[in-house]
């Protein structure tokens, strides 16, 4: 399913865009570990707001994953991103909170330039897998 041909139509289906193929350029369909909560992500000193160690170590282990896999950078271009959280365990979870933590480590991974081009952003909970782990597919907007 990593083949970028397949992915518009299946992500499509898997989220419920039935007009997303018309709508979507090249795309690229990425599977992550589940990022951390914006709880854990960043704290508060004196001096400011940080990335934790959590927050570094995900961010780190992103930027991995883009350069062995030599996933697409989209630039400055205006983009679509689907996104699909599947938690580790039935605790409850707000699948917002993890959102910016996933989005930071994306642009600090060079896959796109600010997360303020992602013009549609889809976010879904998925099944529960063991460890958990996050399904993401950004397509540049044709415009």
């Amino acid at each position: 399913m990593d083949t970028l041909s397949e992915v518009p139509a299946y992500y499509a289906r898997m989220v419920g865009v039935p007009s997303a193929e018309a709508e979507l350029g090249v795309s690229q369909f990425i599977r992550l570990p589940l990022p951390p909560s914006v709880n854990t992500y960043w704290r508060k000193s004196p001096r400011g707001m940080y990335i934790t160690q959590q927050g570094k170590d995900f961010r780190k282990e992103v930027a991995e994953i883009i350069a062995e896999r030599q996933c697409l950078k989209f630039g400055a271009k205006r983009l679509f991103m689907a996104i699909r959280l599947c938690m580790r365990d039935r605790r409850r979870a707000d699948i917002d909170n993890r959102t910016k933590a996933l989005l930071d480590a994306l642009e600090h991974a060079g896959v796109f330039d600010d997360d303020e081009q992602i013009d549609e952003l889809m976010i879904l909970r998925g099944p529960i897998v063991k460890g958990g782990e996050c399904y993401v597919m950004i397509s540049e907007r044709e415009q």
